[in-house]
């Protein structure tokens, strides 16, 4: 499994480069976004997402059949019966992409925002016991971190399920320590088994939490930087 970083701080100006690797909707919709940031951040994250793929697959980034599934989760159709799997998460200056071939992959990134009242969010996304757990921190610092943590650990599994936020936050528990494939099971219902996913945090030495979410526990996680000086 390969995780790549994309570390959009000072990548101003990179849309005309960036743009010739997307796909005609998609170079219509950068063309509608707000000039600047915005319209960078997409086109290179799209641009970046079809590289990487294209690179897996063998085929030209821009004629790959990316559609969305029933819940708009973004998925590759398979080629020449190869899946590829992946998820993007995008916050502030830093895009996550994620890449397997074994089952499914969910990732999350969230910078603090120090502004949000975190334990009225909590109140209707986390458990009881996640709750309580984040109650009792009395460093605001401390309980900034540990909210971000739950929040991305769950986001993730959503994601990796397919589902996004349409299921529920508070439907399953996550671990108050930090976690290295720790197991989550999540079910479609409350009276069925549910799918198993392993979720792992993920350092990236920046004011954000992060983390990933997969089926396979034999899959060795790959961190890597995309290279945005590269001339693709």
């Amino acid at each position: 499994m390969q995780l790549w970083r994309i570390d959009l701080a000072g990548a101003t100006g990179l849309h005309n480069r960036f743009a010739p690797f997307l796909a005609p909707p998609e170079q219509l919709h950068s063309n509608r976004c707000r000039p600047g940031r915005v319209q960078d951040h997409f086109s290179i994250g799209r641009a970046c997402l079809r590289i990487l793929l294209g690179n897996a697959s063998g085929l030209d980034s821009r004629s790959l059949p990316i559609s969305t599934g029933v819940h708009g989760k973004p998925k590759l159709s398979p080629i020449n019966g190869d899946s590829i799997a992946f998820n993007v998460a995008h916050s502030e200056d830093t895009i996550l992409i994620a890449l397997t071939r074994t089952g499914s992959v969910g990732v999350d990134v969230e910078y603090f925002d120090r502004s949000t009242d975190i334990m009225e969010v909590a109140q209707y996304n986390f458990t009881a016991s996640e709750n309580q757990c984040l109650a009792a921190i009395a460093d605001p610092r401390s309980r900034i971190k540990t909210f971000y943590r739950y929040w991305t650990r769950k986001e993730a599994v959503l994601k990796a399920d397919g589902r996004g936020l349409i299921a529920s936050l508070a439907s399953f528990d996550i671990s108050f320590e930090s976690v290295h494939r720790h197991p989550v099971r999540i079910g479609q219902s409350t009276d069925d088994q549910g799918k198993l996913f392993f979720v792992s945090d993920l350092t990236l030495n920046i004011e954000a939490a992060a983390a990933i979410a997969f089926e396979s526990p034999e899959s060795p996680v790959r961190q890597l930087i995309f290279p945005l000086s590269h001339p693709w």
